[in-house]
């Protein structure tokens, strides 16, 4: 039986949350994308029959589909993620910041809990990748609006196309923050980044 006298979650806190983090990755996310494979390069022109149509057009939906999976991905991720951290910043800095710990922007705080416990976070650009996927998972939430717009001159390379692997299929014009582009790849680095953490 385990003491619960002797833990301290200050301690073991960051602990749990990486393992939480892990299994939810290994668990949910990793065979998520084993279903979504990623689509062979997108091909365009005219077609003489109906089933290259149609192969064509389903290549689109998957990319798609992928696409919509990496953005959902990153948004539970960076919730569980902000939760954790929240919950470990209340043992870490007591109850004198107690409002500030529950108000706090994401990246302050996060910057606050890795200079309490004398951690850098640039190596492997840990900091930069969570805050990254806070502000991916911003737009996806909310679409279109100042963190959108952040986002987009900070990391233009996620608005960045290449119509042989993604092609918009919403009928219509797309808000900007319909057009972000999130590979398995800045899914994969947002993970690594929350583990390393």
């Amino acid at each position: 039986m385990i003491n619960k006298a002797m833990i301290d979650p200050k301690d073991e806190l960051p602990r749990i949350f990486q393992a939480n983090v892990f299994r939810f990755y290994e668990r949910v996310v990793a065979p998520a994308f084993d279903n979504l494979p990623e689509p062979p390069p997108l091909e365009f022109g005219n077609v003489d029959t109906i089933d290259v149509f149609l192969d064509r057009a389903a290549a689109q939906v998957d990319a798609h589909t992928r696409n919509e999976a990496a953005k959902a991905f990153v948004l539970t991720t960076a919730g569980l993620f902000e939760r954790q951290l929240r919950h470990w910043a209340l043992y870490l800095f007591g109850h004198a910041r107690l409002p500030d710990v529950r108000t706090q922007g994401f990246e302050a705080l996060l910057s606050d809990c890795l200079q309490e416990v004398g951690v850098d976070g640039g190596p492997d650009d840990v900091a930069l990748d969570l805050v990254e996927a806070f502000l991916v998972a911003n737009v996806v939430r909310h679409g279109d609006g100042r963190t959108s717009t952040k986002l987009r001159t900070a990391i233009p390379s996620l608005w960045t196309y290449n119509r042989s692997e993604y092609v918009d299929i919403n009928a219509g014009q797309s808000p900007d923050s319909e057009q972000i582009r999130i590979r398995s790849d800045d899914v994969k680095r947002y993970f690594r980044a929350g583990l390393r953490f």
